[in-house]
């Protein structure tokens, strides 16, 4: 038998300079973020925490350029066998009537199958 775990942060609210718009890579966004990490091995959701505080940091144009990011981390750190990030600004740049939209990103290691 063996044992996976699925280590989670859900609704963690960070401020990341990401946005097509110049503006919005300046003054930054408000990102809802849920991630979900599935290993074989111990995986410390409060270091999972500093590599996305650390990672938001930085500028980005798109999410899908900090979900890149974020997997390269995570699996320079951790060995996970998946992650699950789901990403979404809840302020945008347009009039709008939604909470927020995003993207989901399911990434999963290759076994060489």
């Amino acid at each position: 038998m063996r044992k996976r775990t699925k280590v989670f942060l859900e609704g963690c609210k960070i401020h990341l300079k990401c946005g097509v718009y110049e503006e919005e890579r300046k003054l930054g966004v408000e990102v809802e973020l849920d991630l979900e990490v599935e290993s074989r091995n111990f995986v410390d959701y409060e270091k999972l925490y500093k590599i996305v505080l650390k990672l938001s940091q930085e500028e980005f144009v798109y999410l899908e350029d900090f979900s890149d990011r974020l997997i390269n981390e995570l699996c320079g750190y951790f060995d996970p066998d998946v992650i699950n990030i789901k990403l979404a600004k809840r302020s945008l740049p347009f009039y709008n009537s939604m909470r927020s939209a995003g993207i989901k990103i399911v990434w999963e290691k290759d076994y060489g199958e």
